[in-house]
């Protein structure tokens, strides 16, 4: 299938402009060269390319092409094939079909009688009937408008017809103006649905994303029980990778995955299913209590083998200081990054989202809470200031500083671990130890050291994430 034109052509004037800097540059002679050489011009760079048979790329006026092209949509005139639809009937141009599609293509290849007009019957869905004219006119004119309740019926003609260009139109418009305002329901139930069962990566992301945020009811409210029961293990696993999650703890989402695997639906492939959701637990993020706990229960030691090592390498991550696990290559997959957990911790999650969008300068602030080392049990209040883009005009350093709003009476003696994280990983990690006090209250974690502004800055730049940047940072008391 031929790539969709580009609208916006490097015009001749830039490229003759290219071609024009190009014929400047010398060639550069060597220190020992002889002493009668000189320096000469590189070969007339436009000048071979003038002369040259292939000659140099021009492009017309493309979306004036694509308008005119349009006007061929459901038009008699040169139309070689109808096609009919739900009864109705449309003119259509066997090389704009194969153009755009190879599935068209594939129909097309057997000899057809030209001496008559050939009929092509489709048979197609309800609703993918009622939006096919859209779905060829956007064939003829690489346009289309698209709402809320027409995205979903185009798409699974675009993904019906491997239109790619189309596919990603409206998986585009869907992620962007659709899934984020649906009700959660119908985000579950409609696309979350379609898009697991034709893989489509970005709008299973857009959904899950959507259902992370109310990830408690998902698991645990009587009203999700079923569609939660009824995730297909795919579905399930999609959830499990996600670190959007809101949950209370691990622990949590871990006994509704118990409960997912022992439902009536699923308890006659447990053992074959078990292996691929143990993968995707968090182990590590649980609490040494709550490992202990989950170790001595009746579920795991029927499956105790599956398990060892897990609780080998959470126990190991849990005796380790953070001075330690920073250097660790083990503590940096999956399994070691936070999801939004609820409950009062010693480590948080935080999204720069939009990155590219941050200001010179500007600051972002994430205020937390954590527990505290004092008895009786209180809380610590923290701030985590970011300077996404350097944090003066003269200083261009990627900055991350970190606060103590509160520290009672005496010195704390705190560790620190501060990482930046991708999807699947432990990207860059400083570590550090400071006795906070009332008048001792900040500290610089130097990430600068490990990260610069122009590394974030580049184009799909590793360390963001969907032009996220996303950092986790874990706090322990010092004894």
């Amino acid at each position: 299938m031929a790539s969709p034109p580009q609208l916006q052509p490097l015009v001749l004037d830039d490229q003759l402009a290219i071609l024009a800097q190009e014929e400047e540059e010398e060639i550069v002679i060597p220190n020992n060269a002889p002493s009668n050489s000189v320096t000469v011009s590189s070969p007339t760079t436009l000048s071979l390319a003038l002369s040259s048979p292939e000659g140099i790329d021009c492009y017309g006026n493309e979306r004036q092409a694509l308008a005119d092209q349009a006007k061929f949509y459901n038009n008699s005139t040169l139309s070689d094939i109808t096609l009919n639809v739900g009864g109705n009937k449309y003119f259509a141009h066997k090389l704009i079909l194969v153009r755009s599609s190879d599935v068209f293509e594939r129909m097309l290849s057997d000899q057809w009688d030209d001496s008559k007009r050939q009929e092509l019957e489709l048979v197609e869905d309800g609703m993918c009937i009622n939006v096919f004219p859209r779905f060829l006119k956007f064939l003829y004119s690489c346009h289309i408008r698209l709402n809320t309740d027409n995205t979903l019926p185009v798409l699974v003609l675009a993904d019906k017809y491997n239109v790619e260009d189309l596919r990603s139109v409206c998986i585009n418009f869907a992620c962007s103006f659709i899934i984020p305002k649906l009700q959660l329901k119908d985000v579950f139930h409609v696309w979350f649905q379609y898009s697991t069962k034709c893989y489509h990566r970005r709008l299973i992301s857009s959904c899950v994303k959507a259902l992370a945020e109310k990830m408690d009811d998902l698991t645990a409210s009587v009203e999700w029980e079923q569609e939660w029961i009824n995730l297909d293990k795919d579905q399930l696993i999609e959830m499990l990778k996600s670190s959007d999650l809101a949950m209370k703890d691990e622990y949590e989402l871990w006994c509704a995955v118990v409960k997912w695997l022992q439902s009536p639906q699923h308890s006659g492939y447990l053992a074959t299913y078990l292996p691929d959701v143990l993968q995707h637990i968090r182990f590590p993020m649980m609490t040494s209590e709550q490992l202990f706990e989950l170790e001595s229960s009746d579920f795991v030691e029927q499956y105790h083998e599956m398990f060892q090592k897990y609780f080998m390498l959470a126990y190991k991550f849990h005796a380790l200081p953070l001075t330690k696990r920073a250097g660790v290559k083990e503590f940096m997959g999956p399994s070691f990054l936070l999801r939004n957990y609820t409950d009062l911790r010693w480590d948080k999650r935080f999204v720069v989202s939009q990155y590219s969008m941050c200001l010179k300068c500007a600051e972002v602030g994430f205020r937390f809470t954590t527990k505290s080392s004092t008895v009786p049990t209180q809380t610590w209040e923290w701030e985590l200031k970011v300077h996404p883009k350097g944090f003066s005009s003269t200083a261009e350093d990627f900055r991350c500083v970190l606060y103590s709003n509160l520290i009672l009476d005496q010195p704390r003696p705190v560790e620190y671990l501060l990482s930046i994280v991708g999807k699947e990983e432990i990207i860059h990690s400083v570590c550090g130890r400071k006795n906070f006090s009332k008048t001792r209250y900040t500290t610089d974690t130097e990430m600068d050291k490990k990260v610069s502004v122009s590394e974030l800055s580049q184009p799909d730049s590793p360390l963001l994430v969907e032009n996220s940047l996303i950092l986790q940072i874990t706090l322990k008391p010092v004894e």
